[in-house]
């Protein structure tokens, strides 16, 4: 139960990482390069683009856990706007900000990380951050309906979802090493825990969100009047992605019924 969000002792350590100055100069390095990195973006059709923080918010939320990780988010929003601010501030990013780092605590502070936890991890960040509470911020911020917002980021986050996923489990896959032998993720220590572990049934997951994604990213192209041959590729891509990872991951799990 140590490792778990409902011992007190989590919460304990999630709270010593506050006093640690190692841990406070990652959270440090984490900022700023979400600050740098958090201008630059793949604008890939009207009003989608892919930025690359997540990835930074949750690999610093997997070595400081939630207390530090709230921290960090509400600073780097508010250095964020002070240093290039577009607009009136409006704090519900902030709250955003804070609720996605513990997610990504929850999900992965003190936790073996696995590709299904970073797909869980995602997943909720993208429909109860960007959807759920983007939309409500919209909604205030620009005076069209609910409805209309949601629709919108839904299709988005959807799309988008597969591709976020794929790159996390990258970014993991080649830090967790280093991570481990450093002693910044204790959960991965011994030779045989230094790896992103891959279960079962993840590429078949994968697989189906890929598809998904695949689905949205034709129905988003249906709606743009220009310029949706982007689109078109992209659903191609996620579709072959999709269909090889639940192929790999049906022969992966005969092959294992077959030894078991």
């Amino acid at each position: 139960m140590e490792n778990s969000m409902l011992s007190p002792s989590y919460w304990r350590t999630a709270a010593m990482e506050v006093k640690n100055l190692r841990r406070l100069m990652f959270a440090a390095l984490i900022s700023a390069l979400s600050i740098v990195i958090g201008g630059f973006y793949v604008a890939v059709g009207e009003n989608l683009r892919v930025y690359f923080t997540f990835f930074l918010t949750a690999t610093g939320c997997a070595v400081y856990g939630p207390v530090l990780g709230i921290m960090a988010a509400a600073v780097t929003d508010t250095l964020n706007y002070l240093l290039f601010p577009s607009g009136p501030y409006f704090p519900g990013y902030m709250l955003s900000e804070m609720v996605a780092a513990l997610i990504y605590s929850l999900f992965l502070y003190r936790k073996r990380i696995t590709v299904l936890r970073l797909f869980g991890a995602k997943l909720l960040v993208n429909y109860l951050v960007n959807v759920a509470m983007g939309s409500l911020w919209s909604q205030m911020l620009f005076g069209k309906g609910y409805l209309y917002y949601l629709v919108k980021s839904l299709i988005k986050n959807s799309l988008l979802l597969p591709v976020e996923v794929i790159i996390m489990a990258a970014v993991f896959a080649a830090l967790i090493p280093i991570f481990a032998r450093v002693g910044m993720l204790p959960q991965h220590n011994g030779k045989e825990l230094r790896r992103l572990s891959v279960s079962a049934s993840a590429p078949l997951v994968l697989g189906l969100d890929c598809l998904f994604g695949g689905a949205c990213s034709l129905y988003y192209r249906s709606t743009l009047e220009s310029g949706g041959d982007a689109f078109l590729i992209l659903a191609a891509v996620l579709g072959a992605i999709g269909l090889g990872m639940i192929v790999f991951g049906w022969l992966r799990n005969r092959k294992m019924d077959r030894k078991g």
